[in-house]
Parts: structure tokens; C-alpha cells; sequence
């Protein structure tokens, strides 16, 4: 599921309108509607969180970076209907059973990973930005896995680091040249969706990518595109199992 599939399904499950859920984010009924349909890809942070609270799941699994409970949502309406129907003594059976299940350990969800969110840059009184390179590459032809990166910490002139950048990423590859060159460093802003077009840190079946976002509205596919021509588009066949780092605003050396 996209992000905004994933808003319009806790919504409904919730039995809420866009009017409804516009109202409580301090947003209109036109905003949400644009925010399902893809119109709207990057939704502010702070947005984000608001349309969880409400729609009481997690950012993580808005943004499909924890699709452990996927299916939560769509459940737990299927279920409220079915609850509603019961009487006090069947919904008192039905909350004893599910007691019963937790209890017995068999049916308990694994703990997910926790996310760890990527800190934020430190800008220094001399004129420099302290920022985390990540040295696990990406964006070699294959992709690179990232599960558990190293990083170092970096300085840099406060002119060569593009406002809003908060972290590092050491390029391997040339398959983002002549625009990105091997063993540079991009400048990543940390967003969970990139406008088509723009270049970004993506992670797809558990590989690492710097790539150009690219929709296909022909194909009506998305693809991960090399801006060097050798290499072919990777083809987004499942968006859920892709999840956006970031966009990458500039690199070093330029």
C-alpha cells in the first residue's frame, strides 16, 4: 500500500470522513483527500504524527516502515461490526478468549525493530555543520544492504552543507554519474516520500539506493532510475516494500 492508501484505510476503518479527520489535524477535507489520492506526496513531519494520533496507528506504519500490523486497521473494523452485534454476555466471552490467546504466549505478535530515527545535525558556533556519514554505501548498481550501518561524524563549512541536510551518505558506484560521482558524499534531508523527479535515499527488499524517483503514469509503475544510462530503472513492483530515507539536497566534493 502507498502512504495515502494507508491513510484512507485506517480513516475507514475508523468509520471517520476526510471532513472528520481534516478537522482534528487543523486541515481541510480537500488537504486529506489530496494526501490519499498521492496528489500531495511530502506530508510535514509534524503532519504525519497528527494523522497517526487520530487514526491511532504509528507513523512507521503510515510511511510502511513497520508493516508488522499491516492488516491492524482493517481488522479491527471488520471486528467492531461484528462486536456490536453481541450481546453483553458474547462480548464478554470474546474479550475473555482474546485474554486467553495473549496469555497462552502462541499468538503474541513478535516485538517489532525499533526505528532508530537519524539524529540531526549540529551547527557549530565556527562556522561548521557536524553531520553522521553513513559509510555502509549506496547506490552502487546492485544496491547496498544498510540493516545496521557505521557511520563517522563529519564536519563541514556551514556554506558547503545545504540547509535543512541532516545527515550523511558515501556514494559507491557510478550509476548516478555524472551527477552524483563515486565515493562522494550526498547530503540527505530525512522525509518518508520524495516528489517524482527528485533524487533520494530509498530502501527497497532491504537494499540501500541513491536514486531518481520516477513515475511512470504510462505504465502506471514506479522506478528507481540511474541517471547514468548503463544502468536500467528498477522497478518498484510492490511500493510497500520500499520505504523513502530521504531527498538528497546536494554532495561533497560538489
Amino acid at each position: 500500500m502507498t502512504l495515502g492508501e494507508r491513510i484512507k484505510t485506517a480513516r475507514e476503518a475508523l468509520k471517520m470522513t476526510q471532513e472528520d479527520l481534516g478537522r482534528l489535524c487543523g486541515t481541510t477535507k480537500q488537504t486529506i483527500f489530496k494526501y490519499e489520492t498521492g496528489i500531495v506526496y511530502n506530508i510535514p513531519l509534524d503532519r504525519l504524527e497528527q494523522l497517526a494520533e487520530h487514526l491511532d496507528v504509528t507513523p512507521g506504519w503510515l510511511t510502511g516502515w513497520a508493516d508488522g500490523a499491516a492488516a491492524l486497521p482493517e481488522k479491527l473494523g471488520a471486528l467492531s461490526d461484528a462486536f456490536s452485534q453481541l450481546n453483553d454476555d458474547g462480548q464478554d466471552k470474546v474479550v475473555g478468549y482474546t485474554q486467553d490467546l495473549v496469555s497462552s504466549g502462541r499468538y503474541v505478535r513478535a516485538e517489532p525493530a525499533k526505528l532508530v530515527p537519524f539524529p540531526r545535525a549540529k551547527r557549530r558556533a565556527d562556522g561548521f555543520v557536524e553531520l553522521r556519514v553513513y559509510d555502509q554505501p549506496a547506490a552502487a548498481g546492485l544496491g547496498n544492504y544498510i540493516d545496521a550501518p557505521t557511520f563517522t561524524q563529519e564536519q563541514y563549512p556551514v556554506e558547503l552543507a545545504p540547509e535543512g541536510a541532516e545527515f550523511g551518505v558515501r556514494i559507491s558506484g557510478d550509476s548516478m554519474q555524472p551527477e552524483i560521482p563515486n565515493g562522494c558524499v550526498v547530503f540527505v534531508r530525512p522525509t518518508p516520500a520524495v516528489e517524482p523527479g527528485e533524487i533520494g535515499i530509498f530502501v527497497l527488499d532491504a537494499q540501500a539506493y541513491c536514486k531518481q524517483l520516477v513515475a511512470d503514469r504510462q505504465e502506471r509503475r514506479t522506478k528507481l532510475r540511474s541517471l547514468n544510462p548503463k544502468y536500467p530503472d528498477i522497478v518498484v513492483e510492490d511500493e510497500t516494500r520500499m520505504r523513502t530515507l530521504g531527498r538528497v539536497l546536494g554532495h561533497y566534493p560538489e
